[in-house]
């Protein structure tokens, strides 16, 4: 199943294609096409071979004669020509987080920097930032992102992640059971680099939507695989994990599993001043029983366990409406204000 390696190849005819400079509805068909083959639960040999590529929706007759060609070949000419047109260097700047093709060209065209090693130098210097559109803080983030490359790409780019979670997502939403489904973590809140994909819906059976899960065609190997929770690592080395939820705690779950961590922290002490307590199960009013028990349950002594009515967790929407707070957008959830004691 050489799925893998032609999406890979579309999306690097894609960028080269930006580099150059091409007509941009070009650059999205070929964008197009690659995200919905990586989307097939068949290998696309088989579309070859039942002369179906072009059932694929995005891929065209010139798409479909450059799959064919690769996939009997194992080059293609046309891609072969088009890196000459640019040095081999920057397809390795181009996999640095935060730097598109729009990006690269600058650097190559006004700096010369067409090797990792010469970014990371220009970016030493600060001479990134002297470049228009390019600030200090951009200039930070690229010399990270060369340290994340050089340690094997223990994160990836946001666009990368969203690529490869909804193909999974149109997935799991064909299963009767499913009915919610959204990201959580760090890729809903849109940050730069994704390190794994969180996922959470609700379903009827459960099992169903994991048994699913865990056997969709990407899958690379299976780290655990259980009622509620089940992790995968896909082709590419990134680790999936999906949650399936209770509907009454869903809207509590998204918030918990989406974060931040500081945002969180700071919506349990909002909680626990109102009176509440909130965490992945839903937001809870606190109370006491009447009266006192001792240890054995005779006489006086402890007070009773404190009693907990759930009062919101079925959409975040109202878990924030019920702590007196507008609903706060996911890529916002950092702690920096957005919470106000």
């Amino acid at each position: 199943m050489k799925n893998k390696e032609v999406v890979k190849l579309l999306q690097e005819i894609g960028q080269l294609l930006e580099l150059k400079g091409e007509n941009p509805f070009r650059v999205r068909s070929y964008e197009k096409a690659a995200q919905n083959i990586a989307s097939l639960t068949e290998p696309i040999e088989k579309f070859v071979s039942n002369d179906k590529l072009q059932t694929i929706p995005g891929v065209g007759e010139g798409i479909a004669k450059k799959i064919k060609e690769y996939l009997e070949t194992g080059k293609l000419k046309y891609f072969d020509e088009l890196r000459k047109v640019f040095p081999e260097g920057l397809l390795e700047i181009l996999s640095v987080p935060g730097i598109g093709p729009k990006t690269a060209k600058t650097l190559y065209d006004e700096l010369k920097i067409k090797s990792l090693a010469q970014l990371e130098k220009a970016a030493k210097e600060h001479r990134l930032s002297k470049l228009h559109r390019l600030g200090e803080k951009t200039e930070e983030n690229i010399l990270r992102g060369i340290q994340m490359v050089r340690k094997g790409g223990e994160r990836i780019l946001l666009s990368s992640a969203l690529f490869l979670a909804k193909p999974i997502i149109k997935e799991l939403e064909k299963c009767p059971d499913v009915k919610d489904i959204n990201l959580a973590g760090s890729i809903r809140r849109k940050k730069e680099t994704i390190k794994d994909i969180d996922i959470l819906c609700t379903a009827k059976k459960s099992d169903v939507v994991m048994d699913k899960f865990v056997n969709l065609p990407q899958v690379k190997e299976i780290l655990a695989q259980g009622e509620t929770k089940s992790s995968i690592i896909l082709d590419e080395d990134i680790q999936v994990d999906l949650r399936v939820i209770k509907p009454e705690s869903y809207g509590a779950a998204l918030m918990y599993f989406t974060g931040s961590k500081d945002h969180n922290i700071a919506l349990r002490e909002l909680a626990r001043k109102k009176g509440y307590k909130i965490n992945e199960y839903g937001l809870f009013k606190l109370g006491k029983r009447s009266g006192r028990v001792s240890p054995r349950g005779k006489g006086a002594g402890s007070a009773r366990p404190v009693r907990e009515i759930r009062v919101a967790g079925k959409t975040e929407e109202e878990v924030y409406k019920k702590l007196g707070l507008q609903y706060i957008p996911p890529e916002i959830r950092e702690a920096s204000g957005e919470i106000e004691m």
